[in-house]
């Protein structure tokens, strides 16, 4: 996983990695532990924990985490598939077509495939060309993706059991326990692309150590589409499990109110004047071109329902040295479309905003009860809303009305 540290700087914090080796008088993996907790790693002293073992059966965490306290930790990584198999010809082949797909949809320098030493290969598609975003629920989506392509691409040999949140991979470079082959890559970026080399070929190669080269990553608005689509159907998929009236039965409506047919105007000066959160991430893109990723999609949930709230949130993205208007636009077409499905993307409330740092600090919005949409109506429930800024944001005006 490569990571230009000086132009992600949010990302950077993932450098962590949980370390496994193979025992021979075991004959088995064992994570390895310092005081009864799980050794994590610094990916500095990852080759020296390598080498001090000398190369053989060397397992890394799949995941990076962004604090060596496994428990505290969030994952980022790589979308990954392993395809594998007692018949290596078999996991060649469908290394090959996957590989051929994904390529149509993620930028070549991207997708990066491993020979594993034995009898597998690893697929690694970088996640900063697809606008991954850390996550403990990464290898959920990740699992969801690998048994859609199963199905798409008829893979017989992909293994799912990888899909799970300390997922130990074959560390690059390492020799297999049994058979005395490296984990290689097939495809480094200033090499020749071996993929479609015999694995006669492939076995020779990985005889000794190889280059590691992966090409400098940059955010892919085409692979990041493909990526979110899956995210959608995967929080469709997980929808339609739930039983509606149940969903509607959770809320105690005491009336119905009918939808008015209205559009939302968008008030940048009294968004400004009235909520100081929204003025002061505002100045600070300005005044020190850098915003925080928890500021950032406070921002995105506010501003993301008029043309001109959009226009406002690029201008302020704008001023940051990272700004980048394909990647933030495909942030905000990913908010502003699980909020038309039903699966987030909602406004950030004053308390949220503030638990996360991001917020004014203190706010005295009185709560409102929440509506909640069923058909063409709204339930009022006795649940409380949590104020929000997006009171502030913007004005209903009813169709066939003028502003004034």
């Amino acid at each position: 996983m490569k990571i230009d540290i000086e132009k992600n700087k949010f990302l950077s914090q993932w450098t962590f990695y949980e370390v496994a080796r193979y025992v021979p008088s075991l004959d088995r993996v064992i994570r390895d532990k310092v005081n009864g907790l799980p050794l994590i790693l610094s990916e500095k002293e990852i080759e020296n924990y390598s080498l001090k073992h000398k190369d053989t059966g060397i397992y890394t965490s799949v995941f990076a985490y962004n604090s060596n306290q496994i428990d505290k930790a969030v994952r980022f990584g790589p979308l990954y598939f392993d395809l594998d198999s007692q018949d290596i010809n078999a996991a060649l082949a469908d290394c090959r077509v996957l590989y051929e797909y994904l390529i149509q949809f993620i930028p070549k320098e991207s997708v990066l495939v491993f020979f594993t030493g034995k009898k597998g290969f690893h697929i690694e598609c970088e996640p900063i060309a697809l606008g991954i975003n850390p996550s403990n629920d990464l290898h959920k989506i990740f699992r969801f993706i690998a048994s859609d392509l199963k199905e798409k691409l008829s893979l017989s040999t992909i293994d799912f059991s990888v899909y799970d949140q300390r997922r130990m991979w074959r560390y690059t470079n390492s020799k297999h326990q049994s058979t005395g082959l490296h984990k290689v890559m097939l495809n480094p970026c200033n090499g020749e692309n071996l993929v479609y080399s015999s694995i006669e070929t492939i076995y020779q190669y990985a005889k000794s150590k190889q280059p590691v080269e992966v090409f400098d990553q940059s955010f892919s608005y085409k692979a990041n589409e493909w990526y979110r689509q899956y995210s959608y159907e995967m929080e469709e998929s997980l929808k339609r499990k739930d039983n509606p009236i149940e969903y509607f039965n959770q809320y105690g409506s005491k009336a119905f109110k009918n939808l008015s047919e209205s559009h939302k105007i968008f008030d940048r000066a009294t968004l400004l004047s009235k909520c100081p959160a929204v003025k002061k991430l505002h100045d600070q893109a300005v005044d020190q071109h850098f915003l925080e990723h928890e500021a950032r999609l406070f921002l995105c949930s506010i501003l993301t329902y008029t043309e001109e709230s959009i226009k406002y949130l690029h201008d302020i993205l704008s001023h940051c040295e990272d700004y980048n208007f394909e990647k933030s636009s495909a942030h905000i077409n990913d908010w502003i479309k699980r909020r038309e499905m039903g699966i987030g993307g909602r406004p950030y409330t004053c308390e949220r905003a503030n638990s996360v740092g991001v917020g004014c600090g203190s706010c005295a919005l009185e709560a409102k009860n929440k509506w909640v949409k069923i058909g063409d109506r709204f339930v009022e429930t006795n649940e409380k809303s949590s104020p929000s800024p997006f009171r502030f944001a913007y004005k209903n005006i009813k169709k066939g009305t003028q502003n004034d």
